[in-house]
């Protein structure tokens, strides 16, 4: 293989690594249940809001964690009733805030495709990536507006400084990143609505030389609303429709020991509903 080629097929398999990264979701049946009732939690995976908030079908054991935390700041443990599905009882008014994430890992891209494992443990690596994906989201019960900007201990986390209940139609969502309890600055956001994106738009796992061009065309694809946050990690978005919304943020610090590993990727939705 010459150098050139080489360098090529390293930029595709890079390219094709981000384009391919999984997202994790929470799908609560009710984002405004009534005080002292049931709720049903779905957990969604792949790349796809769809319009009925699945794409793909999650493997079992997938998930490592689950958690509730509710409105005294007590933890509370969902009922699975089946794999990505669960129930929970809400008592009191006020918000409950769900997370998710699923066993983080490492991957190596390489010039015969994408391996597991670390830079160190893998024959031509070309780049190694330390993946870590969750998701949260929160349901407000009752009338209470507090408890919606409570931390909840995620890495790279999503806190709403407009009251999600509160969120409109053509109005904005103002949002706060932090990362390890600090702001991120310039970090990009990209908002969805369940069903803008459709089954058919698929994009290749493994990308040739070919189709590389359509493969970047698709990753410069505008989002319904986008942001980047400013230098105290705020950033507002606009939200043009009533519906179900994702907001997906990825984050990529160099990881620690580059004979090990060249990054981290921290890849996090937040899912509510804009009424």
């Amino acid at each position: 293989m010459t150098l050139f080629r080489f360098a090529l097929m390293s930029a595709i398999l890079l390219l094709a690594s981000t384009a391919a990264a999984h997202n994790i979701w929470i799908t609560p049946a009710d984002y405004f249940p009534e005080p002292n009732s049931t709720t049903e939690i779905g957990i969604g995976w792949g790349h796809k809001y769809l319009a009925d908030r699945t794409h793909e079908k999650l493997k079992e054991g997938k998930v490592e964690k689950i958690q509730i935390l509710g409105p005294a700041g007590t933890s509370i443990d969902p009922v699975m009733v089946a794999n990505g599905q669960y129930k929970m009882d809400v008592g009191q008014p006020g918000s409950y805030l769900i997370t998710t994430k699923i066993k983080s890992g490492f991957f190596t891209t390489t010039p015969d495709g994408r391996k597991w494992g670390k830079k160190n443990e893998v024959t031509n690596a070309v780049k190694c990536t330390n993946y870590h994906i969750g998701g949260k989201s929160l349901i407000m019960v009752g009338n209470s507006d507090k408890g919606f900007e409570q931390t909840t201990g995620q890495a790279l986390e999503l806190i709403p400084i407009t009251n999600p209940a509160q969120v409109a139609a053509n109005t904005a969502f103002k949002v706060k990143i932090l990362f390890q309890g600090q702001p991120v600055a310039n970090l990009a956001l990209k908002a969805t609505y369940a069903g803008f994106e459709k089954e058919e738009d698929n994009k290749p796992a493994h990308p040739d030389t070919a189709n590389k061009k359509a493969l970047m065309k698709k990753e410069e694809k505008k989002f319904p609303a986008e942001a980047v946050t400013d230098a105290q990690g705020e950033a507002e978005l606009q939200l043009d429709r009533s519906g179900y919304w994702m907001i997906s943020l990825s984050h990529r610090p160099a990881y620690p020991d580059l004979t090990v590993c060249d990054q981290y990727m921290y890849n996090m939705t937040f899912t509510f509903q804009v009424k």
